[in-house]
């Protein structure tokens, strides 16, 4: 007789300090309670002395015992954590379970722990510091499903180690909601995260099946039951960072699966706040509610090529292959190839990007000094965000159009100069067989608005949108072309903190209407808590979004610990690619694969001055390049900041951050006004950089830092 498993967060904290032969066992015990827990080798028992008698524990090995907590009419078992024999019969006299009678979510408590908590921090009161929770009321914490000795603790502390400890031994749904509370969030926005949008009604503590149905309690528990429980389990038991493919937060999984809005949906949030993983998950559901065709895409085929391996692994093979991913460029040409006039335009042509030195030689060849003296940056930019974002083909179109957003101001005879500059660009790019993607993107955006027939033969009905924040407004008519409008037609994904491409874009210009359809995701599942505050101070704290608003970052808040970032400085190149050197090989000394850390460097010049050094020394080492989410273990991954975006690292090193090397030269040689706009972006990416790191962040100049790092740092070494 088979039996439902149901997998607690809990016994992944367990199971990730196994070594790899009990790990084995372990799975093996869990296939075999799933099969028949009756079983004479299982030993599933009460043990004598347990407080909540619904507390199991079960045989592993000789030395080894699982605790469980038995489902009602025997219909199944929770798994809560794997011990050795005798600490696992201490720890299941310690479990309760219960049904929280204000959220109505399943909640695993280890009494035990949470009493030592309490006491520690009832001996620890300074009533002359001010509390943490200043702000908090005792009846937002009831509110919220804390109890009432416990709110009166919590309103108390003085102490943010405290805190943090108590809210680790409550229940997953309260301690987030505690901590929702400290990182800034109000009560309504922590209510509206965590269990708003989905009715509690009258809660029967009693009944636990009802409990596990909820979506907060989905929080800390997931079915191994249905069709993918076997995947589910085995991606669990490959470790934390693979966590993201079962347990969702509500708010998260609200998104993810809601059927029914009126339009396009955009949701925002920090990096690392699990903006992708929610776009991955919306993807399986649409794949699976079968209603209609479904693409995913992004900016750079770097990351569509992660994106394609991580629905692989989430939603299995059979569902992914009803998932089309491309990036943005790529689509494009897709759509080109669909018609005679998109085919003949590709045959012709070589598509070639418009960061190209190429394009900057042909860009300095059409610019004549009678047409003014303007830069190569600012043709560029007025080229692609004036002229292709607008579709503007003639002369009079362009003295015409609306600038908004460009800062420098045109006269009419400055904009007829530029016209001339333009018409030689495009001239010298027509006989050399030349276009560039963005002009690609602009003619697929045509095509699309004047022949129905070729988005009809793509046949898409969805479109999920990552990294939304660099989309050009060539991307944005593209995408609206190709997505007939109708419910859950669009669902946005993007951070403008990390905006490194695009610009500030009302969406509303292109017919996507997102106000009053949209969410911000706040908890932060890839970074420590400390390299989380390193990042919030190299980033604007507001960014122009793409409603025409304004996008915090209150509220970003990390789920663990770990140690500060390293901030140091060298008297001489030398000396520093020594210390990068040094501080990979204590990485793997402490225990990381070196396919768990990786380089990020500003340029492309400093790439292989690292790969050299680092190869050298004895370290395996690699170009980056695409790779999937299960981390390469054979070597470090060396690579520009650019590329490092969709990423994660359990360590980081960000070396040549020196006053002379970042930002670039020619950032600093702009006009002001342009200036400060790049400014803006090498924060963000900086930001992007330091926040693929998971545990570990080191940084590392010669002579003076950049005045783009936060500071205090470490020193000079």
């Amino acid at each position: 007789m088979s039996a439902s498993i149901v997998l607690s967060d809990l016994f992944g904290r367990s199971y990730n300090d196994l070594d790899g032969s009990l790990k084995s066992r372990v799975m093996d015990f869990v296939v075999k309670l799933q099969r028949d827990p009756t079983a004479t080798g299982l030993d599933l028992k009460q043990p004598a002395g347990v407080q909540d008698r619904r507390v199991r524990t079960a045989r592993v090995n000789d030395s080894w015992r699982a605790v469980l907590l038995a489902l009602p009419d025997a219909a199944g078992y929770i798994l809560v954590a794997v011990k050795p024999h005798d600490d696992a019969y201490i720890y299941a006299n310690s479990l309760v379970a219960s049904v929280n009678e204000v959220t109505g979510a399943l909640e695993i408590l280890n009494a035990d722990r949470l009493g030592v908590e309490l006491q520690r921090v009832g001996s620890a009161e300074k009533p002359t510091t001010v509390r943490l929770l200043s702000t908090v009321r005792k009846r937002d914490l009831l509110r919220l499903g804390v109890q009432g000795d416990v709110a009166d603790r919590l309103l108390a502390i003085t102490d943010e180690d405290a805190l943090l400890a108590l809210a680790d031994a409550l229940p997953r749904s309260q301690s987030d909601a505690v901590l929702d509370l400290y990182s800034g969030l109000s009560p309504d926005e922590v209510w509206a995260s965590l269990v708003a949008d989905e009715p509690v009604g009258a809660v029967d503590t009693e009944d636990l099946t009802a409990a596990l149905a909820r979506p907060l309690s989905r929080l800390s528990f997931t079915d191994l039951a249905g069709e993918d429980g076997v995947e589910e389990l085995r991606a669990v038991l490959e470790g934390s960072l693979a966590a993201w493919r079962v347990w969702l937060h509500p708010l998260q999984r609200r998104l993810a699966t809601h059927d029914g809005w009126n339009g396009p949906y955009r949701v925002t949030g920090a990096a690392g706040t699990g903006k992708t993983v929610t776009a991955l998950h919306r993807a399986r559901h649409l794949a699976r509610r079968g209603d209609g065709s479904v693409l995913l895409t992004t900016f750079t085929r770097n990351l569509a090529e992660t994106l394609r391996a991580q629905l692989a692994q989430l939603a299995g093979p059979s569902t992914a292959a009803n998932v089309d991913i491309y990036n943005l460029d790529a689509l494009a040409l897709r759509v080109l190839r669909s018609s005679d006039a998109g085919r003949g335009l590709i045959e012709r042509t070589r598509p070639i990007s418009d960061s190209d030195p190429d394009v900057e030689q042909l860009w300095a060849a059409a610019r004549r000094p009678a047409d003014g003296e303007w830069t190569l940056g600012f043709l560029q930019d007025e080229w692609s965000h004036v002229v292709l974002a607008n579709q503007v083909t003639t002369e009079a179109d362009y003295l015409a159009v609306s600038r908004s957003g460009r800062g420098q101001r045109l006269s009419r005879p400055q904009r007829a100069q530029l016209w001339r500059v333009f018409e030689r660009f495009g001239q010298l790019l027509r006989a050399q067989g030349l276009v560039t993607f963005t002009q690609i993107v602009s003619e697929a955006a045509l095509l699309l608005t004047s022949d129905e027939s070729v988005r009809a033969s793509l046949g898409y009905t969805y479109a999920i949108i990552d990294e939304a924040q660099d989309l050009h407004p060539a991307h944005w008519r593209m995408l609206r072309a190709l997505i007939p409008t109708g419910q859950d037609d669009l669902f946005i994904v993007g951070d403008a903190h990390q905006r490194i491409y695009g610009r500030p874009i009302p969406l509303s210009r292109y017919d996507i209407e997102t106000r009053g359809r949209s969410r911000r995701l706040t908890v932060n599942y890839r970074t420590s808590r400390q390299i989380l505050r390193w990042s919030l101070r190299v980033v604007d704290p507001v960014a122009d979004d793409l409603d025409g608003a304004a996008e915090s970052l209150a509220g970003a808040r990390s789920l663990f610990d770990g140690p500060d970032p390293t901030m140091c400085g060298y008297p001489t190149t030398v000396r520093e690619t020594s210390a990068l050197v040094e501080q990979v090989h204590d990485w793997v000394k402490e225990g990381l694969g070196v396919g768990e850390i990786a380089v990020f460097v500003r340029e492309r010049r400093m790439v292989s001055d690292v790969l050299s050094a680092l190869d050298d020394a004895g370290i395996p080492v690699a170009e980056g390049t695409a790779r999937e989410d299960r981390p390469d273990r054979d070597v470090v991954r060396v690579m520009t900041m650019h590329r490092a975006k969709g990423l994660e690292f359990r360590a980081v090193a960000l070396p040549r951050m020196g006053a002379a090397d970042f930002p670039p030269s020619y950032v600093r040689s702009l006009p002001e006004d342009d200036a400060r706009s790049a400014e803006r972006t090498e924060r963000n990416l900086l930001y992007v950089a330091g926040s693929r790191a998971r545990e570990r962040l080191w940084i590392s100049w010669v002579a003076q830092p950049s005045p783009l790092l936060p500071t205090p740092w470490t020193g000079v070494a």
